[in-house]
């Protein structure tokens, strides 16, 4: 049964060396909140012995199978990523990068206009099919199948997957950082429109 906490983890970067599976929401803006994906892994934590620490954002539902807090500076993140031996996110760039710079394997399941988690496209989803195939990337766009894939990633982890090298992996820099390039100039289109 996974460890429970009784208060939120908002003191600092994790200190223990243990097999660690830290989930990521990023700072989306309250009312697009991601609670689809951390009821699912609250659920997934109470079944499995990992460590599960979750990045919860502003959404009014806490964990009580796994350790939370809502936000944190970014030293404080990036060594949650370092520690971790999985990452769940979701499709935002940011997350994507870090689990890359640290070669940590990571599941991303996109958050969704059509439940009301982004506010203007679906953008993440565009994200993660691109990521689709990644050595050390996973895609689930249906919740259900995250528990199976955790378990696949946590196995393939064991088997070394975390040192794997991709050809992929330059080019997918590339890729997200042309793909932030072109959002921000899109995002500055859209609020001279909207102005």
């Amino acid at each position: 049964m996974a460890r429970t906490s009784k208060k939120n983890r908002s003191e600092g970067p994790l200190q223990r060396k243990a097999i660690l599976i830290f989930v990521t929401v990023g700072t989306a803006d309250k009312g697009i909140e991601f609670t689809r994906l951390i009821v699912k892994m609250d659920e997934i934590a109470g079944k499995i012995e990992e460590e599960v620490v979750m990045q919860i954002g502003s959404i009014e539902y806490v964990p009580k199978h796994a350790q939370s807090f809502r936000y944190t500076n970014f030293a404080d993140a990036l060594s949650y990523f370092q520690k971790a031996s999985l990452v769940v996110g979701h499709g935002g760039t940011g997350t994507i990068l870090n689990a890359l710079r640290f070669r940590v394997p990571l599941i991303v399941v996109p958050r969704r206009i059509q439940f009301g988690e982004l506010d203007r496209d679906d953008h993440q989803l565009e994200i993660a099919q691109q990521l689709d195939g990644h050595v050390l990337i996973a895609i689930v766009y249906d919740v259900g199948q995250l528990e199976p894939k955790i378990l696949q990633m946590l196995e393939g982890k064991k088997k070394g997957l975390q040192d794997a090298i991709s050809p992929e992996r330059t080019s997918l820099i590339k890729f997200l950082s042309h793909y932030l390039k072109e959002a921000e100039k899109s995002e500055h289109k859209w609020k001279k429109k909207s102005s």
